[in-house]
């Protein structure tokens, strides 16, 4: 189907040691993302997302593009290409279709960030990867520039496994990420555990912070939507493969952006994972885009 890996796992619930939500949330760190706080208990356990569960198929599609756009708006690589919800929906749907034909009682149901499932701990748990300091997912071959996507099924399938302390992988003692983020985003739970608070992190605030302005202490370094900084320093993302072709056109439509009038903008971002926002909030994006960048910060953990 054009994936660029897959595994399976148990589907059986996560702990608060492995996905330490309820912290996160008492912390605050999930900003003005209230959806967070509802099915805490479903973003745990896959059961009660689908009746009777018993294998989560989890799936990457590496996104690393061939070249980056030259804008004093920089925009997030994975909003590149087409929007990723519709890609990888449209190609689980074929999956899915292609497993029923040769196995006829199959059912399952898929997911792409769009529903209380969390994605990064159930490609770990396939042994696809661990998560990263920068708190995303890291496939060992393909860095973090990676979708993901979920089929829970009622089918009992043999599971994979990778345990990462024992393959030589992981983020050892590197603490690029941490370093780079201008605004101080990442942080440790009370066990050690990766975690971001989204208030600070660009990324949340240029996407799904809906104020009419952004708050003044933003560090976003000419980014405009989302944010790659923590990705970009990451060695594994630096020793990966480019997995997506960015053509001359639409290259040239991403980098006249910063121009673009409102039809324009909602033109091209009715495809794209630019959708997420509007045309007033590109705008205010735009305007703490172009201001000059704030000075070295204290990294924090």
């Amino acid at each position: 189907m054009g994936f660029s890996d897959c595994g399976i796992a148990e589907a059986d619930a996560i702990d608060e040691d492995e996905y330490p939500l309820d912290e996160w949330l008492s912390r605050g760190c999930q900003a003005d993302m209230h959806y967070m706080e509802r099915n805490v208990a479903m973003r745990r356990d896959p059961r009660l997302l689908v009746d009777g569960a018993r294998s989560v198929i989890s799936l990457v599609l590496a996104y690393k593009p061939d070249c980056q756009i030259e804008s004093k708006a920089k925009i997030a690589q994975y909003a590149y290409g087409e929007d990723y919800h519709e890609r990888l929906k449209r190609m689980m749907y074929q999956l899915i279709a292609k497993i029923k034909y040769k196995y006829p009682d199959f059912e399952g149901r898929p997911f792409v960030d769009t529903a209380p499932i969390s994605d990064r701990h159930w490609a770990v748990r396939a042994g696809l990867g661990w998560i990263g300091r920068n708190t995303l997912f890291v496939h060992p071959y393909y860095g973090s520039f990676c979708f993901l996507g979920e089929i829970v099924t009622i089918s009992e399938i043999e599971n994979t496994k990778l345990k990462i302390e024992d393959s030589g992988k992981g983020c050892g003692d590197c603490r690029l990420c941490v370093e780079a983020c201008p605004n101080n985003a990442i942080t440790v739970s009370k066990s050690g555990v990766p975690m971001l608070d989204a208030r600070r992190c660009t990324s949340y605030n240029t996407i799904e912070n809906r104020d009419d302005a952004l708050p003044e202490e933003l560090d976003t370094r000419g980014y405009a939507f989302g944010c790659d900084i923590c990705q970009l320093v990451c060695p594994y993302n630096g020793q990966s493969p480019t997995s997506y072709h960015l053509d001359d056109e639409r290259k040239t439509q991403l980098e006249r952006l910063a121009g673009a009038d409102e039809a324009t903008f909602r033109r091209f971002a009715k495809h794209s994972a630019l959708n997420r926002i509007k045309y007033p909030q590109w705008c205010r994006n735009l305007r703490k885009a172009s201001e000059p960048r704030g000075g070295d910060r204290k990294t924090e953990t």
